[in-house]
């Protein structure tokens, strides 16, 4: 499952709740990160430290091994994924 970073946690806290949604083209996944009040059904909710990130089932199965990490950039946010250790 996604897991989130503690960059993320502290991003979240300022930015608020996001949806990423998984589309599929050309053979590939693209992701969109939106923000988000609550989930839509089939969301799977990855929780941390308070913190919620909703995913649509293509996104979930995606970044099943990723850790999702957003920095800060003066007005703005850069997201990453990258993979978990182990």
């Amino acid at each position: 499952m996604l897991q989130i970073s503690d960059e993320a946690v502290g991003a979240l806290r300022q930015i608020g709740t996001l949806r990423i949604r998984g589309v599929e083209a050309d053979g590939e996944i693209e992701l969109e990160i939106e923000e988000a009040t609550e989930p839509v059904a089939d969301d799977v909710v990855v929780e941390r430290d308070g913190v919620e990130v909703y995913l649509d089932p293509v996104a979930a199965n995606a970044l099943e091994d990723q850790v999702l990490g957003i920095h800060a950039h003066d007005d703005h946010f850069h997201f990453s994924f990258d993979d978990q250790a182990g």
